[in-house]
């Protein structure tokens, strides 16, 4: 559902995290908030449909503002009971009752509400449960709706080309400068065990490249080191964030990058993390440190992503946060090569 990518989760993402919330719910009755920022009737509607058959109400919020913590409960029954004939209606198609009835409230903002348990007396009608005292949670799920690393909000298809798009874009700007002035500072920090020279490691590296047939499914081999992004990679995992920046100097002058560098380039968040406490003095050295992180950033996260069931859930807005910042960071990275090898 392409009419959804500005929102934080997409309908279908919503109801895989709702479904598998309710498997690990304690109380009788839960309520789950998400912040829709579009058309909020159009995501219910398609939300329903996704959910039919569950022990979910999906209801759109508009009179009840839930702003004061000491009321929270009481004014979600008051939800429960204004739409009676939505709760009726579910339970008449269940085949029987749940051991968690939800109701997923789509507002246009997040009341700022504690995610915890309160007790709630339901309405004398409610099924098993009318007129006693349950213990009732109300959580938000916009900014802690979990998935599995590789969920499609990661992209990791997307990530997987960016990076393969931007060790091209290094290849042909390192082939250009060796040509005219070999890097041999640079190759020593990538050669490792090789015996062979830079210019030979250029020429195997397009090689490689040209038998990629699906950027979308390309892994660098920090291992074999058969492109640059893979020798940055392996690199960047044997060196500390301080001494980073020492090889983000030879970098730069193995890409020839001139002072200033001219061209405004975005640094994701995983590079500012991996930031020593010096910052380079000039824009190239810190271009050059800054790709040096957004490379190893992005190869650990295809790695990981290729090994989800290893790891935990993480909150749906921070993948696709990650991935949307590296995705950034690569095209400004390729960008800036490609305006210097057009000069």
């Amino acid at each position: 559902m392409t009419e959804y990518l500005d929102e934080h989760m997409s309908p279908q993402r919503l109801a895989q995290v709702v479904t598998d919330r309710l498997h690990a719910e304690e109380s009788p009755v839960a309520g789950y908030w998400h912040e829709v920022r579009g058309d909020r009737d159009k995501y219910a509607e398609d939300l329903r449909r996704l959910l039919v058959g569950a022990p979910v109400v999906v209801l759109v919020i508009r009179e009840i503002v839930f702003d004061n913590p000491n009321a929270v409960q009481s004014e979600f029954v008051e939800l429960i009971d204004k739409h009676r004939a939505e709760f009726e209606q579910l339970f008449s198609e269940l085949p029987e009752y749940p051991p968690t009835v939800a109701v997923v409230l789509l507002a246009r903002s997040v009341p700022a509400v504690p995610q915890v348990a309160s007790p709630a007396i339901m309405p004398g009608w409610f099924p098993r449960f009318g007129g006693t005292i349950v213990p009732v949670y109300l959580r938000d799920l916009t900014w802690t709706g979990s998935a599995a690393i590789d969920c499609g909000e990661s992209a990791i298809p997307q990530i997987c080309a960016g990076l393969f798009t931007l060790d091209g874009a290094l290849l042909r700007r390192l082939t250009s400068v060796h040509r005219a002035e070999p890097a041999e500072d640079f190759w020593v920090r990538v050669r490792f065990d090789d015996r062979f020279d830079f210019g030979d490691f250029l020429s195997a590296s397009r090689r490689f490249r040209a038998t990629v047939r699906n950027r979308q499914a390309f892994r660098p081999d920090a291992r074999g080191g058969t492109t640059v992004v893979a020798r940055l990679w392996k690199v960047a995992q044997r060196t500390s964030p301080e001494a980073l920046n020492r090889i983000g100097t030879d970098l730069a002058t193995a890409l020839r990058l001139p002072e200033p560098l001219g061209r405004n380039w975005h640094q994701p968040f995983a590079s500012v993390l991996g930031r020593p406490a010096d910052r380079p003095p000039e824009s190239g050295v810190a271009f050059a440190s800054s790709v040096l992180r957004t490379v190893a950033a992005s190869a650990q996260f295809i790695t990981v992503a290729a090994h989800a069931d290893d790891y935990d859930a993480y909150p749906v807005a921070l993948l696709r946060s990650t991935s949307l910042d590296l995705l950034a960071a690569m095209r400004d990275a390729t960008l800036v090569l490609q305006t210097l090898d057009s000069l």
